[in-house]
């Protein structure tokens, strides 16, 4: 599900592309992407690309080798080991089925792009749709990534041929040449961190979600190697000092109540759990996103946990104990019955 992309002949030595590969193994990452046609890559290109390779197929990742038309007629593909070949532009719907027939790799259409008339064409032109996976274009410049509304709309296509789709997400650390400014699918992704984008992305439907950038810091890596499909991941500031009590209910895995309130995420785990007595504290103007926790006051709704997603009055018996603000476009995006667990600053 998850993965990260390396790139031969660019700002990383074939040194640190192999460290990066190494530290994502160690976090499970499984998936790897990697282009074979950027116009801006150095004289070490090939060399680089078929040692990266050595070590992607030695390291046993899953390899999408991404080439154009123009690459693909000069590139003597057979000198390359990977398990698909992503289509970027510049190949026809008769090259594409013809190409979908080989057993050798699988065949990775351009989900960006892609129309409901091409696939019927491709698969009538005796493309096998079995052989079929599809991952969006990443948008190396501001303001060109795709909104939320058409990629819903290009996954739902693909879903209707049960065809399995990948997207991107940007890195915050070292942005990937020429431009360095991400490498998102995503135009509203640019700025988040791959935790945070890369859970949007899982709830929008995408089956493989890699960072797109040249690298990412140790913490993006980590934290991104956290996402799964069944538990969403929310990072937290605490606010102020917090009782020992009200620490160890931020810390329970969460499931929100089949019935929340109209504007909050309201945990069904929290009360049920709660063991000790929870003091009156920091009962300020509750803000949109602010994680709350009922005190003593509340009587039996001591210890009732919600993130908020309007702004309330000032409440004496409502703890204000934490702001999830950074995951304010998951948070929006969680159902009843979901569960969630909190991510504590500097938590390891």
């Amino acid at each position: 599900m998850l993965g990260i992309s390396v790139y031969a002949g660019l700002d990383l030595s074939l040194e640190e592309n192999i460290n990066y590969l190494e530290e994502a193994k160690k976090l499970g990452i499984k998936n790897i992407f990697l282009s074979l046609h950027i116009p801006e890559v150095n004289n070490n290109f090939l060399k680089e690309a078929k040692e990266l390779i050595s070590a992607i197929n030695r390291l046993d990742f899953n390899l999408t080798a991404d080439i154009s038309k123009k690459y693909y007629n000069n590139l003597d593909l057979s000198e390359f080991k990977f398990d698909a070949l992503r289509l970027d532009f510049g190949f026809n719907n008769q090259e594409i089925a013809e190409l979908s027939q080989n057993s050798d790799y699988r065949i990775n259409l351009n989900a960006s792009t892609l129309t409901d008339s091409d696939l019927k064409t491709i698969i009538s032109q005796g493309g096998n749709p079995e052989n079929f996976e599809a991952c969006h274009n990443f948008y190396p410049r501001k303001e060109t990534g795709l909104s939320e509304e058409l990629i819903l709309k290009k996954n739902n296509l693909l879903k209707k041929y049960d065809i399995k789709v990948g997207a991107f997400v940007a890195s915050n650390h070292k942005k990937r040449p020429p431009i360095k400014a991400g490498l998102p699918t995503l135009e509203k992704h640019r700025f988040l961190t791959p935790l945070i984008a890369g859970q949007d992305l899982l709830k929008l439907g995408i089956d493989k979600i890699y960072i797109g950038d040249s690298r990412a810091s140790k913490e993006e890596l980590k934290n991104f190697s956290l996402i799964n499909s069944e538990v969403t991941i929310i990072p937290l500031d605490i606010i102020g000092s917090l009782s020992k009590e009200e620490m160890r209910l931020l810390n329970l895995e969460h499931k929100n109540r089949q019935d929340p309130g109209e504007y909050i995420i309201r945990s069904e785990t929290a009360r049920k759990n709660k063991k000790e007595k929870i003091k009156a504290h920091n009962n300020i103007k509750r803000f949109k996103y602010a994680v709350t926790i009922d005190n003593y006051l509340y009587q039996r709704y001591e210890g009732d946990l919600q993130i908020l997603k309007k702004e309330y009055p000032a409440d004496k018996k409502i703890n204000v104990v934490a702001d999830a603000g950074k995951a304010a476009l998951i948070i929006e995006k969680i159902k009843e019955g979901d569960k969630f667990k909190f991510k504590l600053k500097g938590e390891e």
